[in-house]
């Protein structure tokens, strides 16, 4: 059991109530049924709004996707249209300008590479491509209209990529790759120079895509196109650009770094495991999906519609259910309350007097408290009149001393001595101090609500309260054996309220062996385990081990009736507990008892105390 005893709880109480109010009219054919079909009939209204709820939702989702699925197709046709329209406009351009000799003139006299440079330039100027390029039958760029830029084609070789190689065997190439030297993806078309005859070079227009994109992505829909391995290169979404649709192979993944398409991007998947028909989960949002083919290099443009809009009329139809069912609800509960109004006349009575009875243990809580505390500072006075007997005895002797100085002082003035006089006068101040610091130390101790918590060390707490205790050993002839470390024992407490607990340990060792032959009270300290540790031992009779659980408890007492209240150690338990040690009893070396006083050690003092520690044993 704690010190503290806890009141005003009241013992949980089982109460059946029988409820023998006559059945309600609304319902006579479920009153006349057991118990549980009539609970049974109650619930099958709600079972059927939940049952067509369920199977209303599944037909609007149903619906909603067929919807959002023909929608899906018209958009789809309408983006088809504008990727082909886009690139239409520039797919002749390779054929015109290899039967035009301002282009390809430099094929056979490189000396005209200036003039057709800037016909390049101005051409890719009115007509909108992003680059005219003209290389040789190895695939070297000997003109292009990017030639005064930093990002120039001229003099790179790209005869590794694929629309070269289909254009230089009299085929029309194309290919949408990253640009390899400007790094700005695009779509490239070929033709060979001569047409009908062995190619002397390729012809090569370069259309960029980002104006589409740009419209694409202010429509606000999630669409884009992949190429024939499920990779998505153009769309309305940028973070999903270089992505494949599913996870690519090992072989894949090597002819697409082989011809640099895309560069060195990583080529992650948006999901994982093979994509379904129609729904895609990418970054953990699922998709409806509508697919139509491009009819260029197998391209699929890809038609995205979130999962929430799809299944958004669902929640429509579940919150008409929960509607409807919080109106069948509301109805049962008034028919219900109409039949319990009946029955909780009595259970209104059983509350008052329950309530009557919580008053009443509170009302006596409050008494009991306040009794307490009313002993506890009749305690606290009765310590106060400990210290102020060590006090008045530590003043004797000073004020002996004083009167010496003073008429020491009279006979010198008398002399005209002034040099003896003012020394005198020094140790009258000194005296005085010492007498002043006495008088606070008994202030401060008679008000607890003035301790505050500091740095303190606990040898000198031990000190002091020895020193408050000396009239009662003196009284008695108990010895006190203090044994201290020369290790600061640091704590961050309050050292008032731990000296009223020392005196108050020391005072109960005083008086427990007594009557022992040869008494003896011993105190020392020591830490362990981050603990600052107190023992006050005796060797009386000690506290049997039946008793050490209820040594704390408020008015137990081992003493005679007339010899205390039986608070002292609760109250020094209570106190030691808010500053959040302990307190123990144990048996002593010599066979009485002895209390453990555990403090936490100040932080700032553990790393310290463990190089002592070392330097003791070196």
């Amino acid at each position: 059991m704690s010190d503290q005893q806890e009141y005003g709880q009241a013992a949980p109480l089982s109460m059946t109530v029988e409820t023998g109010a006559p059945p309600s009219a609304a319902l006579p054919a479920a009153s006349r049924l057991p118990p549980w079909l009539g609970r049974a009939l109650l619930l099958l209204p709600a079972l059927a709004i939940l049952l067509g709820a369920y199977l209303g939702a599944e037909w609007v989702e149903g619906r909603s996707a067929l919807r959002g699925d023909l929608k899906a197709r018209e958009r789809l046709t309408l983006y088809r249209e504008t990727i082909l329209r886009e690139l239409e406009k520039f797919r002749y351009l390779p054929h015109v300008l290899a039967r035009d000799p301002r282009a390809v003139g430099v094929l056979s006299a490189p000396d005209r590479a200036a003039s057709t440079n800037r016909f390049l330039k101005d051409l890719a100027a009115i007509t909108g491509a992003e680059a005219l390029y003209i290389m040789d039958d190895s695939g070297r760029t000997v003109a292009a209209s990017n030639f005064d830029t930093a990002t120039s084609f001229v003099g790179s070789s790209y005869g590794f990529r694929p629309y070269f190689r289909a254009a230089i065997k009299g085929e029309e190439g194309q290919f949408f790759a990253v640009g390899a030297t400007t790094g700005i993806p695009g779509m490239f078309f070929a033709r060979a120079t001569p047409q009908g005859a062995p190619a002397a070079g390729v012809v090569v227009v370069k259309v960029n895509m980002d104006r589409l994109e740009r419209s694409w992505r202010d429509g606000g829909e999630t669409v884009f196109v992949s190429d024939v391995h499920g990779v998505v290169f153009l769309g309305s979404r940028d973070d999903w650009r270089y992505a494949s649709i599913a996870p690519l192979s090992d072989m894949v993944v090597a002819a697409i770094r082989a011809n640099q398409q895309y560069g060195g991007v990583p080529l992650n998947a948006l999901q994982q495991g093979a994509p379904a028909a129609e729904v895609l989960r990418i970054g953990g949002a699922g998709y409806r999906q509508a697919r139509l083919k491009v009819g260029l290099l197998d391209w699929t443009i890809h038609y995205l519609t979130p999962m929430a809009q799809v299944r958004a009329p669902r929640a429509l139809v579940w919150t008409a259910a929960v509607a409807l069912l919080l109106v069948y609800l509301i109805a049962a509960l008034v028919v219900r309350s109409q039949r319990l109004r009946r029955q909780s006349a009595g259970l209104r009575r059983f509350n008052r007097r329950l309530v009557e009875e919580i008053e009443e243990r509170r009302r006596v809580e409050t008494e009991l408290r306040e009794a307490q505390t009313g002993l506890a500072r009749a305690s606290r006075l009765a310590a106060v009149g400990e210290m102020s007997a060590a006090v008045s005895h530590e003043l004797n002797q000073p004020l002996a001393a004083l009167r010496m100085f003073v008429s020491g002082s009279r006979v010198f003035l008398e002399r005209g001595d002034l040099a003896s006089v003012r020394e005198n006068l020094g140790e009258i101040d000194a005296l005085q101090a010492r007498m002043a610091a006495l008088t606070q130390e008994l202030k401060r101790f008679a008000r607890p609500g003035e301790s505050r918590v500091e740095r303190v060390d606990l040898r000198d707490c031990l000190r002091t309260s020895a020193k408050l205790i000396r009239p009662r050993i003196e009284e008695t002839g108990v010895p006190l054996d203090l044994s201290l470390p020369e290790t600061p024992l640091i704590a961050a407490t309050a050292p008032l309220r731990v000296e009223q607990v020392l005196v108050n340990l020391l005072r109960n060792a005083i008086d427990a062996c007594q009557a022992a032959p040869g008494p003896r009270v011993s105190a020392r300290g020591w830490i362990e385990g981050g603990m600052i540790r107190i023992e006050i031992a005796d060797n009386g009779e000690g506290v049997p081990a039946e008793l050490r659980e209820r040594i704390f408890e408020p008015y137990f007492s081992t003493k005679p009736a007339a010899s205390g209240l039986g608070l002292g150690l609760a109250i020094s338990a209570r106190i030691v507990e808010d500053l959040g040690g302990t307190l123990t009893v144990r048996e002593s070396a010599a066979g009485g008892a002895a209390f453990v006083l555990a403090l936490p050690q100040a932080p700032a003092s553990v790393e310290a105390a463990g190089e002592a520690a070392e330097t003791e044993h070196a």
